[in-house]
């Protein structure tokens, strides 16, 4: 591949990715649809907080075990 073919392919998918990012940021600003909006959907559900606490137990529970060295024992 030539290097003008090559830098005119560059330059096209240069183009290309320039258009899709501002059709992508004009989408998020006629949604408003953004992950920053789901910051605090869940305070105060009591149905989050007992999956969350359930999760901690998970991860307590788990880290015992990691930390447990288990021994075997040789038989003869």
């Amino acid at each position: 591949m030539s290097p003008r073919n090559l830098e005119q392919r560059v330059d096209a998918l240069e183009a290309e990715v320039t258009k899709i990012q501002g059709e992508l940021r004009r989408t998020v600003r006629q949604n408003g649809k953004d992950w920053r909006r789901t910051i605090g959907a869940f305070t105060g559900d009591e149905g989050m907080q007992e999956i969350l606490r359930e999760a901690m137990r998970l991860r307590k529970a788990d880290r015992k075990k990691a930390r447990t060295r288990r021994v075997r024992r040789v038989t003869r």
